[in-house]
């Protein structure tokens, strides 16, 4: 890392703020994912998934990462952020994690229904294009970069940095497929939230700069001017699915629900065909 950079030149409580960020896409993009597989139909199924990508790739990923940028500085240059790497950076985690969530949950068929059984393959391959989208992404942000000189990165720490985001995919294709219990997604959600910062912050200090002050100050977009209306949008977002999930009924309490109006009906039909043979 270069003198010259500073990342937490706003306190590290942008980390926090990342951090929680990360959790709050990442967890009801898991649950979102997690309900497309008990949908009735095909359109809610794919509603779900949808908003299960949203989640995992623009709230849970490319959302912290841009808000671990408000901490970054360099002295002697102004920074400034290009408008289409931008929006390849947003555009990449969410294609990569819709299709790895239609990898893990392809659609039923006549030939295979539903299943709560974990298909390694699946997941695999799940976690491999997820992992590349997330280093997909990091290589964006720092493309977008532009300051009054060049910016260059270090192989290692951005290959450390892949490495994590190639775990942290496992992790969430994993807590999709194989964990059944709320609690022990919710404690998931918090390794994946910290496994999304640490990758960004590996791949960030392995940057370093080399600023001229010849160089005329680049015309891009200020960080806080991507990040404000970003993060309440996302905010707003990312309530749509919340709500769904807290009125959509829990799957265990509805088969139970239909366990025992069967059993009524059952009792029922006994009792009616008990009177007439009674009356006989």
């Amino acid at each position: 890392m270069s003198d010259e950079l500073q990342h937490f030149s706003m306190g590290t409580w942008i980390v926090a703020l990342a951090a929680v960020t990360s959790f709050i896409g990442v967890f009801v993009g898991i649950a979102s994912a997690r309900k497309a597989v008990t949908a009735p139909n095909p359109r809610q199924r794919y509603l779900w998934l949808a908003w299960g990508a949203l989640s995992i790739g623009g709230i849970g990923a490319w959302l912290p990462h841009y808000i671990a940028m408000v901490g970054f500085e360099v002295y002697g240059s102004v920074v400034r952020y290009d408008v289409l790497w931008i929006a390849v950076s947003f555009v990449v985690p969410v294609a990569a994690a819709a299709v790895a969530l239609l990898i893990i949950s392809p659609p039923p068929t006549k030939h295979r229904l539903p299943s709560a059984s974990v298909e390694i393959g699946r997941l695999a391959g799940g976690a491999v294009l997820l992992g590349v989208g997330f280093t997909g992404m990091d290589l964006a942000i720092v493309s977008s970069l532009e300051i009054q000189g060049s910016v260059d990165t270090d192989i290692l720490l951005t290959a450390a940095s892949a490495v994590i985001g190639l775990v942290v995919g496992a992790g969430i294709m994993w807590s999709i497929s194989a964990l059944e219990s709320r609690t022990l997604r919710l404690v998931a959600s918090v390794v994946v939230a910290a496994g999304l910062v640490a990758m960004h912050y590996t791949g960030v200090f392995g940057l370093s700069v080399t600023v001229d002050p010849a160089v005329a100050r680049p015309d891009g977009l200020e960080v806080f001017s991507i990040l404000f209306p970003v993060f309440v949008l996302g905010m707003l977002v990312v309530t749509i699915p919340i709500t769904a999930l807290l009125m959509a009924p829990d799957r265990v309490a509805a088969e139970l629900e239909l366990e025992a109006d069967m059993l009524a009906a059952e009792s029922l039909a006994a009792e009616t065909q008990g009177r007439e043979l009674e009356l006989q």
